[in-house]
């Protein structure tokens, strides 16, 4: 059995029309009446001329536009003959397009659509994280996190980070913002504000842990560890926590 796809016509006769217009009216036709016309003084051959140019030129454009429409036609019968459906597709949205969260109060469940299927630019952080914040359906908040951890920015991730403070304890896009929270390296300023976020009581126990485990990845990586300025702004227990998880996945790696 063949699946029905859909296929976007692009050939429409309107735009033959608009060709066969400019072909009417193009510098190149022009030339060929004046070059056609006998160069003498006086109007009577001369318009004569002109007069019998047009015709053929007409005809010539004619033959050219039916050409154009017996091949989208084959085209056409050559595609539905393959399974394709050939519809008219209305054009794309721009608020959709542009993550517009206006579009929660009537239109959310298109909105998670678009976000989920589509590529999402790094000057649509901001819209994610409002989506993230107010909508109201909770797959719509996940996918909007999601969203954000593919973007792989810098405003996406400080964006992630407000979102770690923003979203209510225990839901699921609040689960999913700390596995996205990733410094480049140990030494990027990220990696610092990450590290203080060890001893924020804002944080819950498993978020603090998470963030500890992804810091101690990027040293193993690297071969590298933070920088002592920051380790001594950390308190004791949050060392105490860098150096489990540092253990725990160095242990993770050497296991086959």
């Amino acid at each position: 059995m063949s699946f029905r796809r859909a296929l976007r016509w692009t050939l429409p006769p309107l735009s033959l029309l608009a060709l066969s217009g400019w072909l009417a009216s193009s510098p190149l036709a022009q030339r060929t009446q004046q070059t056609a016309a006998p160069q003498m003084s006086g109007t009577g051959p001369a318009a004569e001329s002109s007069s019998a140019a047009g015709p053929d030129r007409l005809s010539a454009v004619q033959k050219f536009v039916a050409q154009k429409n017996a091949e989208s036609s084959r085209q056409q019968e050559e595609f539905v003959r393959a399974g394709w459906t050939i519809v008219q597709a209305p054009p794309p949205d721009p608020q959709l397009i542009a993550l517009d969260p206006s579009l929660l109060r009537t239109r959310e469940a298109e909105l998670r659509q678009q976000i989920a299927t589509t590529t999402v630019s790094g000057d649509q952080a901001a819209h994610l994280a409002t989506i993230a914040r107010e909508a109201q359906q909770e797959a719509t908040q996940v996918a909007a996190v999601e969203a954000l951890g593919r973007i792989r920015s810098d405003e996406a991730q400080e964006q992630l980070e407000g979102l770690l403070h923003t979203l209510p304890d225990g839901t699921l896009a609040r689960r999913e913002v700390a596995p996205l929270l990733r410094p480049r390296d140990l030494s990027d300023s990220r990696a610092a504000k990450l590290a203080m976020l060890l001893d924020d009581s804002g944080l819950n126990a498993v978020e603090r842990k998470q963030i500890a485990f992804t810091l101690s990845l990027v040293g193993l990586r690297d071969q590298s560890q933070l920088p002592s300025g920051v380790l001594e702004q950390l308190s004791s227990s949050a060392r105490s926590l860098l150096a489990q998880t540092t253990s725990l996945a160095r242990l993770d790696r050497s296991t086959p």
